[in-house]
């Protein structure tokens, strides 16, 4: 064989393991009295492509200030920062990136059917999700568990109506009939094809410009007023 043709057969088995990759994407959030933690990170191409995105604090000043976000940007291993800021998300705000999604839906040809489609590509691999209530009543308590219970069911039911399922969700719900307390953890696992993702971006683009007028929408989305 000659160079050319290691070359090519190298070059296809390059592509043939980049598009056979994972990407992969985890959600932790945590509540402990005051203390709040959230956290998105992604790895992709055996991890070569890695992003953390970290919220160590969030504040709430009210329902004028809303809610304060300290965002940091740190490293795969969280030893080091990268960035940081803050962000401010109140009343005015909310409105705001109301109104802007709903351009984006309506600008984007079948959102839905992309949406979902998408999410049948998705593999869940982690789900632990544990709450502890106490109320300082029992019958209190006791009627909170139960609404908890059935809110986290709906939505697990609806999540895993479009994503596959691997193994069993470690979901828990626990009342706390000494004190008042209320603490919440979850961690959630999933990933799809490198391919998958891909043809999933290629489509979105081209279903986000099919409509007539899917540009001067667009113009209003990435604006800071809709």
């Amino acid at each position: 064989m000659t160079w050319w043709g290691w070359m090519l057969a190298g070059g296809a088995a390059a592509a043939i393991a980049l598009l056979a990759s994972k990407v992969s994407f985890e959600l932790f959030y945590s509540r402990v009295k005051d203390n709040d933690r959230l956290y998105i990170y992604c790895k992709a191409v055996y991890g070569l492509i890695q992003y953390r995105f970290e919220v160590p604090v969030i504040a709430f000043k009210g329902f004028k200030k809303g809610v304060v976000l300290k965002e940091e940007h740190v490293n795969e291993r969280g030893d080091k920062l990268l960035g940081e800021g803050t962000a401010e998300i109140n009343k005015d705000k909310v409105l705001l990136y109301f109104k802007k999604a709903k351009i984006f839906v309506e600008a984007t040809y079948h959102m839905r059917d992309w949406l979902y489609d998408t999410m049948s590509k998705v593999t869940c691999t982690q789900l632990k999700w544990s709450t502890r209530i106490g109320l300082g009543d029992a019958p209190e308590t006791a009627i909170t568990t139960g609404i908890v219970w059935t809110l986290k069911s709906s939505l697990l039911t609806f999540m895993f109506t479009h994503i596959k399922r691997c193994g069993s969700p470690d979901i828990q719900v626990i009342p706390d009939y000494r004190q008042t307390v209320f603490t919440t953890e979850l961690t959630w696992k999933g990933q799809m094809r490198f391919d998958q993702a891909c043809a999933s971006l290629v489509l979105f683009v081209v279903r986000a410009f099919k409509n007539r007028g899917s540009f001067k929408a667009w113009q209003k989305i990435l604006s800071k007023s809709p």
